[in-house]
């Protein structure tokens, strides 16, 4: 029992000095690392909010239709339906960041992307003209947004 008497009687000057340290140290990691990792749960739940977005253009994506043998009403539809993803995604963003919303629409090269549709039923077929650019452009800007959706601290 004389020993735990000891330790804590037994204290020096010195002792108190490497406490005070050692909590001043633990303070300055703290100010130090709480913002980023504050900044980095917030950039976290505004990414989150991106899903449905993402999910949406996912589904525009496999839902093209064929443009042949002649394009018909149902791919018209889609493609209003692209521009409208594409409007609203970006309205969405601009209020959260300016910078991930024009990460999002920033198109540089669509012609690096795929005309060929791959359908999840198997089959596929390729769009060409007007249907074959914007088919492009979603697939970039769908690129974009993952990337956003995989690095949020970078836009938000």
């Amino acid at each position: 029992m004389g020993s735990i008497d000891r330790l804590f009687t037994d204290t020096r000057g010195i002792d108190w000095l490497i406490l005070i340290v050692d909590f001043l140290i633990l303070v300055a990691i703290v100010w130090l690392e709480l913002p980023d990792w504050l900044h980095k749960r917030r950039a976290e739940r505004r990414a989150k909010t991106l899903t449905p977005l993402m999910d949406r253009g996912r589904h525009l994506q496999a839902s093209v239709p064929n443009q042949l043998p002649n394009p018909g009403p149902e791919l018209l539809k889609w493609v209003e339906d692209v521009k409208q993803w594409s409007a609203d995604t970006e309205a969405f963003l601009v209020p959260l960041s300016a910078k991930a919303a024009i990460a999002f629409t920033h198109v540089m090269s669509a012609s690096s992307a795929d005309r060929k549709v791959h359908k999840p039923d198997g089959t596929s077929f390729r769009l060409t003209g007007r249907f074959g650019d914007l088919y492009q452009v979603l697939q970039v800007k769908l690129d974009n947004l993952q990337k956003i959706l995989e690095s949020p601290e970078l836009y938000f």
